[in-house]
């Protein structure tokens, strides 16, 4: 009898222990699994608040490079734009300050008044907070991603890659646009053409805005047309920009396509905002120094680099380009009218005042005296830093 006693003990002490491995078992398990699937929701949902930090601070900062261009814009309106950016991307803010172009803190943002005038950008901090699967089980029933992004704003430096969503039209505009009347007189952009905002441009049904730029057929004129050196020809490159992230200013050599066959692919961005390069100068070759002032031949006609200093953001309206389209190019709406000494053709629409993505150098700004000097300042852009 004592001899089955003891056995029994055993058997039941060998099933207890085995009950415990099972347990510990079942336990790493649960944990590793937690990890899988939690680990893996875990990671999107930290992708999702870095998305909602980004998109916060490029919006935040965009406001400030509008009060920067002189728009009447406040700390209420930098503090609706970040608030909108997460409400869109399902986060909260955290926190949101101000930041000088070094990165320094330049005030709290969110107190109301004036943008503060040492502001370049924002950075912000924010969190989402979300519901576990099986490491609810181990009593972890939510977690929380935390991310955090800086933006600055100033005079544009570099444009992204149309992957980026910056696409380039392969055709320039000039700075100032020669008219084609004979009378040789220039075309300003905020001057003889007003710089609007798109809001204004697309409720301006009446074309009191509009600009006329001409096509002229002597000389490189007021427009361009660009080789993007990444394959097919001109068409393939108005209908699928495809420009790698451009340096500014650069050389772009001019394309050899059929500029009279590609009206089609153009007027297909009809209603639409293009990304339209402005250049100052042409060359038939490159100068050793990179400098407009050392081209030691300004080249008419085909086979020219164009000197590309800033961009600009076009409303396309119509594009006339087939050539013999001066009755089009002198009618309204738009202007001021072309004349029709020398114009074969046109782009119809608005240069609007939009906030570019890329890298930027720190902003001066302008006095008010120097209203001229300002309108020759390069565009303004928005770079993400993080």
């Amino acid at each position: 009898m004592r001899a089955r006693s003891v056995s029994l003990r055993a058997r039941e002490s060998a099933a207890g222990q085995a009950l415990v491995v099972l347990a510990l078992s079942m336990t790493v398990i649960l944990g590793a699994t937690a990890i899988v699937i939690d680990g893996g929701n875990a990671m999107a949902q930290q992708r999702g608040t870095q998305n909602a930090t980004d998109s916060a601070a490029y919006a935040g900062t965009v406001v400030i490079a509008e009060n920067m261009a002189g728009a009447a814009r406040t700390d209420d309106d930098v503090a609706d734009a970040i608030d909108a950016a997460f409400a869109n991307n399902d986060s909260a803010l955290s926190a949101a300050q101000y930041i000088e172009f070094d990165g320094t803190s330049a005030g709290t943002i969110g107190g109301g008044g004036a943008i503060p005038a040492d502001a370049a950008g924002v950075q912000v901090t924010g969190q989402r907070v979300f519901d576990t699967f099986l490491a609810s089980l181990m009593g972890q029933s939510q977690w929380t991603a935390g991310a955090g992004a800086s933006a600055i704003a100033g005079s544009l430096r570099s444009l992204c890659s149309a992957a980026d969503g910056c696409g380039v039209m392969p055709v320039t505009f000039s700075i100032p646009i020669t008219a084609c009347d004979g009378t040789g007189r220039p075309l300003r952009v905020a001057v003889d053409w007003a710089l609007v905002s798109l809001a204004t441009a697309q409720a301006d049904t009446t074309g009191q805005y509009e600009s006329i730029v001409p096509l002229c057929k002597n000389g490189p004129g007021g427009v361009g047309w660009l080789e993007m050196d990444c394959g097919g020809n001109l068409a393939d490159q108005i209908e699928e920009p495809c420009n790698d992230a451009i340096d500014i200013p650069v050389w772009i050599q001019s394309s050899s396509g059929n500029v009279n066959a590609v009206e089609s692919e153009m007027n297909a961005y009809a209603g639409e905002v293009i990304t339209v390069p402005m250049f100052d100068a042409t060359c038939r070759d490159i100068p050793s120094t990179g400098l407009p002032a050392d081209c030691e031949d300004a080249g008419d006609g085909s086979n020219l680099w164009y000197h590309i200093p800033r961009f600009a953001k076009f409303l396309l309206d119509e594009a006339h380009i087939s050539g013999g389209d001066m009755d089009e190019c002198n009618e309204e709406p738009g202007g001021p009218p072309v004349g029709g000494n020398g114009s074969i053709g046109c782009f119809k629409g608005w240069f609007v005042r939009y906030i570019m993505q890329g890298r930027v150098g720190e902003y001066e700004g302008c006095d008010e005296d120097d209203t001229d000097d300002c309108l020759e300042e390069p565009i303004l852009g928005v770079q993400l830093i993080r």
